[in-house]
């Protein structure tokens, strides 16, 4: 019978001299004997990541027609580029924002995000979902507030600016935009070099701090002792990211994008290639257990930027296509902008495709993760909010269905993120605020 092996267990050899780790996936001999965590009784936790663009969506051409499982549906003409992906989409349609629309743009965003209006002179009032997901399963990782990158760099004519990540009000996580500097800062921690001592004895350094600075409590008075207390919540993180930077080493070598896609395209410009390079990033950070927790943005709430690769020309999608102001005419705006939509659905292709494509526990990333995916606005030529593009990918290590389209005409869009909340195990009864409040999940998205 065979022993159970570490999860941290790498092959190792020598190379021109220098020693060299290669990663293992997790592997069935790493798990107990359910697959449900590893052997050692270390849970195994799905990964979540949000994955917006900017402008919208036609429902005429994003819905699908049929709704059911399997094969009592069929992918509408918006979603094709996500055909080979179809077992683990969930199409979640007929969901209403339910807030007010006090702020084109932002409004619907804050709602799909946080579940509550947006602030008057700033960006939310609440945490967003990937922060309040964050706070329940990636604590104890490099990045604890997770990895957010983005491909347009475009302004968003002030709506919620590039942001859709948010520890709370005015408190965003912003995008970065450079594959090559994420690509450097994960290189540093992968292992691809022996982890440097002096992080061993930084670590020591740390607890010895902090076990000392705690005897000082009773001699302080109450102010002192606050300030104490955040100086020592201080330490604690950056100890934790130490913790997690010296057990996610041996984790190989990420893909330097310079080398794969060369021809990607500047810094903030869109295109398929700077899709495919952040997501080859992100499922090694995922894979590696870096961090759990990600977001992408494709393009930012009403982002002014052109979609030429998408044959589109140089002009702004938000205003030639998303309001058909197109001097070429409605019909020719209306159809750019179907063709900008199903573009977009290209680029979470590239994320999709990477996630299947990299193995983990029993099966791959994507069955272990959680995508939740929406925009800015539901159809964007008149600003609605009904019926808003809202989709959910990935398994979730074997809590999600995938393969539905779930109507629910009508119903509270925060529904959505408040369900994915639950599936990562918050406590929470409720999520939003005011007109966004939801206190029921959908019982059709979980397996």
């Amino acid at each position: 019978m065979s022993r159970p092996i570490p999860r941290r267990t790498v092959l190792r050899g020598m190379l021109a001299g220098v020693a060299v780790a290669v990663p293992l996936p997790r592997l069935a001999a790493m798990l107990d004997g359910n697959g449900t965590a590893y052997a050692d009784a270390t849970p195994l936790l799905p990964r979540y990541l949000t994955w917006f663009f900017g402008n919208g969506a036609d429902p005429t051409q994003w819905v699908p027609a049929a709704v059911g499982q399997g094969a009592a549906w069929s992918l509408s003409p918006s979603l094709m580029p996500l055909a080979e992906f179809k077992p683990w989409l969930s199409v979640l349609s007929g969901y209403d924002v339910k807030i007010p629309a006090l702020y084109a743009h932002k409004s619907a965003p804050a709602a799909v995000l946080t579940g509550a209006q947006a602030a008057m002179n700033g960006d939310v009032t609440a945490p967003s979902i990937d922060q309040r997901i964050a706070a329940l399963i990636n604590k104890d990782t490099a990045f604890p507030s997770g990895l957010h990158v983005g491909i347009s760099n475009v302004t968003g004519a002030g709506a919620l600016d590039f942001n859709i990540s948010f520890n709370g009000p005015n408190a965003p996580n912003p995008p970065n935009y450079s594959p090559a500097h994420l690509f450097a800062t994960l290189l540093s921690l992968s292992g691809a070099q022996e982890p440097d001592p002096s992080l061993f004895r930084r670590k020591s350094l740390l607890d010895a701090v902090a076990e000392e600075t705690r005897a000082l409590q009773h001699q302080l008075g109450a102010e002192d002792r606050l300030r104490l207390d955040r100086h020592l919540d201080g330490i604690a993180e950056l100890q934790t990211q130490i913790d997690a930077t010296i057990t996610s080493a041996d984790c190989g070598t990420p893909i330097d994008p310079d080398v794969a896609y060369p021809d990607r395209g500047e810094d903030g410009s869109i295109s398929l290639d700077r899709c495919r390079a952040f997501a080859d990033l992100l499922a090694f950070a995922f894979s590696c257990e870096l961090t759990r927790v990600a977001s992408f943005v494709f393009s930012c709430a009403a982002c002014h930027a052109p979609y030429t690769e998408a044959g589109l020309g140089s002009v702004t999608f938000h205003e030639d296509f998303g309001h058909r102001l197109s001097p070429m005419g409605i019909d020719y705006a209306t159809g750019g902008f179907h063709t900008g939509v199903a573009y977009a659905m290209s680029g979470l292709a590239e994320l999709l495709k990477r996630l299947r494509d990299t193995p983990d526990a029993t099966g791959n990333l994507l069955d272990n993760t959680a995508v939740y995916t929406t925009s800015c606005v539901g159809q964007p030529w008149d600003h609605r909010m009904d019926d808003f593009p809202l989709l959910v990918v990935g398994k979730a290590g074997g809590l999600l269905r995938g393969d539905i389209h779930h109507r629910a005409a009508g119903d509270n869009a925060s529904k959505v993120p408040f369900t994915l909340l639950k599936l990562f195990g918050s406590p929470d009864p409720s999520f939003g605020a005011d007109e966004g409040l939801v206190s029921q999940t959908i019982p059709e998205l979980l397996a």
